[in-house]
């Protein structure tokens, strides 16, 4: 049984795990089951992405891992919130920026025949917002 895995601390290992889940998104078929599984979405402005909040809140986090890592997202967003903040959900605000945010975030899910989850949210880096 793995042990309990550890959270992320810095932005580094955040972004080294975003690139990772679109390296499995392209390559591994159980990251894809999942999609419309995810309820926090995190936007890496640098690669013009996204990823869920389950898959890069934890250290060195794989496709293999991601299932047996015991956390629910809860210790993932804590330590996640250090770097980004959440914005309001899509159907609570009209800001043209976010509502783009969420049309690219729909457009990425559905490439795989998946929907997002109506209470879907985005976070956005700190020292991009708004």
């Amino acid at each position: 049984m793995e042990e309990h895995k550890q959270v992320v601390t810095s932005y580094g290992e955040v972004l080294e795990n975003a690139v990772r889940f679109h390296y499995y998104l392209k390559n591994n078929e159980s990251i894809v089951q999942k999609l419309s599984q995810y309820t926090h979405w995190y936007y890496f402005p640098e690669k013009d992405s996204f990823a869920p909040s389950l898959f890069i809140g934890y250290k060195d986090n794989t496709y293999n891992s991601e299932p047996s890592h015991g956390g629910d997202g809860r210790e993932t967003e804590k330590a996640l919130a250090k770097f980004f903040l959440k914005l309001k959900p899509r159907h609570e605000q009209q800001d043209y920026f976010i509502n783009d945010l969420y049309k690219k975030l729909t457009h990425l899910l559905k490439q795989h025949n998946k929907n997002l989850k109506r209470n879907a949210v985005i976070h956005i880096r700190k020292d991009e917002t708004l």
